[in-house]
């Protein structure tokens, strides 16, 4: 619907199309201002149209609505619940065309159910908005003349049943207004759905409405996939009993516990004034409840392998905020008193604090559930995301890494290729003296290529982020950012040292290389972004798989012919015994360093420092963040 509904009014010229035909109808004001509400009613009424402002009374729902989720979740908001008679979801996949894999396999496809979230969390922007005014702004004229219920248009559906509906978008309107007759009304359905009986009610316990657990519960297993019926894979195809998430126990306070006479600690400041955002908080390396807080993450992974976006970022803000808490938790009801955690949350306290061995049931799962296992271990594949690695299990059969290689390995990327044949090596923490090695060595080979850089007395910075900067023993990949207050020294520098390093082996695959930055200048992206779809990580960047070229090789050392010199110097690469690493090459202009610290994810804020600023003093060149501002020199 146009945003202007002032052209509503002028295309009414008393020879209009007559909506006499049509079922009920009730329009959502929903993402619509009072004044557009009232003229879409009027238009309506002034064209024979049955209006009825009671959404359970309509069969044809009009709103500025684009997705099926919203529209159910609109309808139910006004107590009319209903089920989607949209059956393309349970149709299996269609095969990918433009795929060749050298060994096809005869096995069926197991298809998944797409599992319908009523959450507008993940929707359109326009869909996101909430609406400008409630019921209770709504026409307090009298009601039209009534409408019989069993009224139906021959235009718009061919049934007769009182409890089928529509919900349409607004954009039917103005066409049939547009063109003076009724148009088809099946290009503009956005949902339809059948009218169902409300669930009975439960009584709420500690702010939570045990229906709803109840409703979540049925969705989510709607999405476990039948077991495949090949006989070739009979006896290692798994059944998901446990993959999919129970509905949470709700929480209770016992007596006991509101008896308990020792006083809660005080509470910090950040839970006084409810802070939200991490970044304000401080949080250690560990924290006093590490333990349930690993048990949280292991139930963030299973949402994240089952496509549960929002129950990722819940359980993010969550994590978050209990690791700043700086006391060990006695009872479930202190989680309530921190931001982002809700009854679940002390629901999952509660489980874990009465279990012998300390673990929550849905924490297990990822261990014990075989489906959520095999997924897990393609998910871990560098380059696969949730969502390929579900595709490898499901569609494609796979269940294990030798089934990758054996039967996809021509479909894979290059980069997932790579990330299979050191998916050991890669998953290997890599020790803090080994990354300060690595830093080391790309700073000199940075100031290498940028000689002139030197002029100020610093030359090229290297800050090194990541699980290194929050202190970490062990960090699954180096990341670091190198940066010049001269604009013209980081210009294209990520090309230069991807170039110096490749040649004295130290680089042996670059996965991805990024020259966002330097292709507009190192000017900064405006405050709304570009237009291109990226708002925030377009840094210069090289991701590369690195790899120590120096080790004790007991082959004979005589010199080869200059033939010979190159099939030697690769077979010497082969036999390198150092495992390779993940090391990610960041550079900043010197304007954007403390965003771009943040951007990687790389520090926890410590000791009330955030963003890097006060730890980036610029005295040194090397900064070793964790171990103390450290300046080395070049080698």
């Amino acid at each position: 619907m146009s945003d202007d509904l002032s052209d509503i009014s002028s295309l009414h010229d008393g020879h209009g199309p007559s909506f006499s035909s049509c079922p009920a109808i009730f329009v959502l004001p929903t993402h619509l201002s009072l004044e557009s509400l009232h003229q879409i009613e009027e238009s309506l009424v002034s064209r024979d149209a049955s209006l009825t402002y009671d959404a359970s009374e309509a069969r044809l729902i009009l709103g500025k609505i684009g997705q099926k989720k919203r529209a159910a979740l609109e309808l139910r908001s006004r107590g009319v619940w209903t089920e989607d008679l949209d059956l393309s979801t349970s149709r299996p996949p269609a095969k990918k065309a433009g795929i060749h894999e050298p060994t096809p396999r005869p096995v069926e496809v197991v298809a998944e159910v797409d599992v319908v979230d009523l959450s507008t969390e993940t929707e359109s922007e326009e869909d996101g908005v909430r609406s400008k005014h409630g019921t209770g702004k709504r026409l307090k004229r009298p009601r039209p003349r009534s409408v019989s219920s069993d009224r139906s248009s021959v235009e718009l559906s061919s049934d007769k049943q009182a409890d089928i509906l529509r919900v349409v978008r607004l954009e039917w309107l103005d066409r049939c207004l547009e063109s003076k007759e009724l148009v088809p009304i099946d290009p503009f359905v956005v949902y339809q759905a059948r009218k169902v009986e409300r669930p009975a009610s439960r009584p709420k316990v500690e702010g939570l409405q045990a229906n709803d657990i109840l409703q979540r519960a049925k969705q989510d297993t709607l999405s476990k996939p039948p077991p495949a019926k090949s006989s070739r894979f009979s006896r290692r195809t798994h059944e998901a009993p446990s993959s999919q998430h129970r509905p949470p126990k709700l929480y209770r306070q016992t007596t006991s516990e509101n008896e308990e006479t020792a006083p809660l600690p005080p509470a910090p400041d950040w839970v006084k004034s409810h802070t939200l955002y991490a970044c304000m908080r401080s949080a250690p390396l560990h924290p006093p409840n590490e333990r349930f807080i690993n048990q949280l993450v292991k139930i963030r992974t299973v949402r994240e392998l089952t496509l549960d976006e929002i129950g990722v970022r819940a359980y993010s803000t969550s994590i978050a905020s209990i690791a700043a808490y700086p006391y060990e938790f006695r009872r479930p009801s202190e989680i309530l008193t921190l931001p982002g955690c809700d009854a679940k949350i002390a629901n999952l306290f509660a489980e874990y604090q009465q279990s012998e061995d300390g673990t929550v049931e849905a924490a297990t799962a990822l261990d014990t559930d075989p489906v959520l296992r095999v997924i897990h271990e393609f998910y871990n594949i560098w380059g696969v995301g949730a969502k390929t690695a579900r595709d490898f299990y499901y569609h494609r059969q796979w269940r294990d890494l030798d089934d990758v290689v054996e039967y996809g390995w021509n479909s894979l990327s290059r980069v997932q290729q790579i990330g299979v044949k050191y998916y050991d090596e890669f998953l290997q923490g890599i020790p803090r003296h080994e990354v300060e090695d690595i830093a080391k060595i790309i700073h000199r080979h940075a100031n290498l290529v940028r000689p002139d850089a030197r002029y100020d007395g610093r030359g090229v910075e290297c800050i090194v982020v990541g699980g290194y900067r929050r202190g970490k023993e062990a960090s699954g990949d180096v990341d670091l950012i190198l940066s010049h207050r001269d604009e013209s020294v980081t210009k294209n520098l990520v090309v230069d040292i991807v170039g110096s390093l490749e040649p004295e082996g130290w680089i042996t695959h670059t996965l991805t290389l990024h020259m966002t930055t330097s292709n507009r200048d190192q000017q900064t992206l405006p405050y709304r972004g570009d237009g291109t779809g990226k708002h925030f990580d377009s840094l210069d960047k090289a991701l590369v798989v690195w790899q120590d070229p120096n080790f004790e090789d007991d082959t004979d050392p005589t010199p080869p012919s200059e033939a010979d010199a190159e099939e030697q110097s690769r077979q010497k690469r082969k036999r390198n015994p150092n495992p390779h690493r993940r090391v990610d090459i960041i550079i900043s202009p010197w304007r954007t360093v403390g965003c771009a610290v943040l951007a990687g994810r790389a520090i926890r804020p410590s000791n009330a420092t955030c963003a890097g600023g006060r730890r980036n003093r610029g005295d040194g060149n090397l900064i070793l963040a964790g171990s103390g501002n450290v300046p080395l020199e070049d080698k």
